[in-house]
């Protein structure tokens, strides 16, 4: 693979009050209270019981024949959890089956929801088991298996939109929802769904359990998938209330594509953030996160963005040690876990048990066979990704004034974060370079940015905090095509209408696909930019 940079995001939410007093990133704790915690019920016990099932979580799973099977690595203590192993081939039956139980239990005969396929698959195989009817709403675009295993469930598809979030929109409209004939079930955003998906929690404790008594590791590391979170919320909530203090440390940390970022970008906002997509991971690719996970995104140790490259490594390398060929979404918690350990991210100890979810292994087989066993990017791409830790001053035009600097020279990815209190402001940036011109582009920014430096594998561990997570902002998303220069010239016209202001962050990912679009997500403390998240029609300049 070369000398490829990670990013991995430690990422404290600071409370309105918290705000004022966190100056640096230095000086915040490793994770401070967020005002979201009230809306999330964290004790699943308390959400069983509000869903009225007389059985456990767990053992009503196991009563559907559902579990987790682990196998174990080349490396002691090290498995992976596949969640896979039932009818639907993904985890999310699980959150399926309490939520139309609950349904059931209040006279719903009808179940409505939105998917871009598995949590559709799991909803219409709940429904069946419970003799009730199932309105699936599917972007056109899905994968045809995805869509062929929900008809053969006996669920009604409709297909429409062109992506996830169009889609969900849809399907909030469904008549017989709005006529009180049928019940909604929002595919990751649902109390029922995210305690459902939390069962998963439960029994890796059970596996954990024996794994800490049998190899006494120093530190315990589960490694989870993130879209819009409920997977997540469910189970760091398990996890998270129900680790024994007896036991060695336990550290939960989220991947995420780096081309479906919008989890990162509600963790650095504090709320949801919308994003655009391109990825291969077509089970997370959501535009905005849901505010159950947003209620317990503290309780992470850390997020890594997975670039696309990895992504399908970790696919193709899964699919050529088992014969099973995972989803991009279920092969995200490996592809991280292995990034993690390859280049040390962490700085683990010397035993530590880890453990990596696999959710999904829906793919279309021509879609593996196009973008994962055929694609020989990695092994002929003259070009590699080498990294930068930019410090410029805290001075307007200074970002332009990097970007100029740097033309000729391909980015792809940039993130941005102000550090309260401090006169200089930290990029990270990404540049897909030649071999032969990695030494001129070094020195290029050290001359300019004297305080630059080279970021090398294993020290791209980013502590983001100060100033952040305020409900004065306002977000701006622009769409950009992938021809060279866009970024610069999104600047530079921001620049000269004076309307790129004060920037608390700044989030820009290059298009893992020629001729799709790339994406620049900004933030900022006060309402200077004019487009407020929360618009469904997001208006953008015209920068070509």
């Amino acid at each position: 693979m070369g000398n490829i940079n990670y990013c991995m995001f430690k990422v404290p939410l600071p409370s309105t009050q918290e705000s004022t007093r966190l100056q640096t990133s230095d000086a915040v704790p490793a994770w401070v209270a967020h005002p979201h915690d009230t809306l999330f019920v964290a004790d699943l016990d308390r959400a069983r019981r509000n869903a009225g099932l007389s059985e456990s979580f767990i053992e009503f799973m196991r009563s559907h024949d559902i579990q987790l099977r682990f196998s174990a690595l080349s490396e002691v203590g090290h498995c992976t959890a596949d969640a896979t192993c039932n009818p639907t081939n993904a985890y999310k039956v699980r959150g399926a089956l309490v939520s139309a139980e609950l349904a059931k239990q209040d006279g719903q005969t009808t179940l409505v929801t939105a998917s871009a396929g598995n949590h559709g698959a799991g909803l219409a195989y709940a429904a069946r088991q419970l003799g009730m009817r199932a309105v699936i709403y599917v972007p056109q675009n899905a994968p045809q298996v995805k869509v062929d295993t929900i008809r053969s469930f006996g669920a009604e598809v409709r297909l429409i939109g062109d992506s996830f979030d169009a889609c969900l929109r849809e399907a909030r409209k469904d008549k017989l929802v709005a006529r009180g004939d049928a019940k909604f079930v929002h595919p990751f955003d649902d109390e029922a769904v995210v305690a459902g998906q939390g069962t998963i929690g439960f029994e890796l404790l059970e596996h954990l359990e024996k794994q800490v008594l049998t190899h006494r590791p120093e530190k315990v590391r589960v490694v989870l998938p993130i879209g819009g979170g409920g997977l997540a919320a469910g189970v760091l909530s398990v996890l998270k209330t129900r680790w024994p203090k007896e036991f060695p440390p336990l550290e939960v940390v989220g991947v995420v594509d780096e081309s479906s970022p919008a989890s990162l970008l509600a963790m650095l906002r504090g709320r949801p953030v919308r994003a655009l997509t391109d990825t291969i991971a077509d089970g997370t690719k959501v535009e905005m996160v849901g505010k159950n996970f947003l209620a317990v995104a503290h309780l992470l140790d850390g997020l890594v963005l997975l670039p696309h490259d990895e992504l399908v490594e970790a696919m193709r390398r899964h699919e050529r040690k088992t014969g099973v060929r995972l989803e991009g979404a279920g092969a995200l918690a490996l592809g991280g876990e292995e990034v993690i350990s390859r280049y040390n991210l962490l700085s683990d100890p010397s035993t530590v048990v880890k453990v990596a979810l696999l959710s999904g292994k829906n793919i279309d087989p021509q879609r593996f066979e196009d973008e994962v066993t055929a694609d020989a990017r990695m092994n002929t791409k003259e070009t590699r990704r080498q990294g930068f830790d930019v410090v410029i001053p805290e001075k307007p035009g200074q970002l332009l004034k990097f970007l100029e600097v740097v033309k000729d020279y391909n980015i792809a990815s940039l993130t941005y974060v102000r550090r309260v209190g401090s006169e200089t402001g930290h990029l990270r940036v990404e540049f897909e370079v030649a071999h032969d011109r990695r030494h001129a582009l070094k020195e290029v920014v050290t001359s300019v940015f004297p305080g630059s430096k080279k970021l090398l594998a294993g020290q791209q561990i980013l502590h983001v905090g100060g100033g952040l997570g305020t409900e004065a902002g306002t977000e701006k998303l622009i769409r950009l095509d992938d021809a060279p220069g866009s970024f610069l010239r999104c600047i530079r016209e921001l620049t000269e209408r004076e309307a790129l202001g004060q920037v608390d962050f700044l989030f820009y990912r290059k298009p893992a696909k020629r001729g799709a679009h790339a994406q620049v997500v900004m933030g900022q403390a006060s309402p200077v930019l004019e487009v407020p998240v929360a618009e469904d029609e997001i208006r953008r300049p015209r920068l070509h």
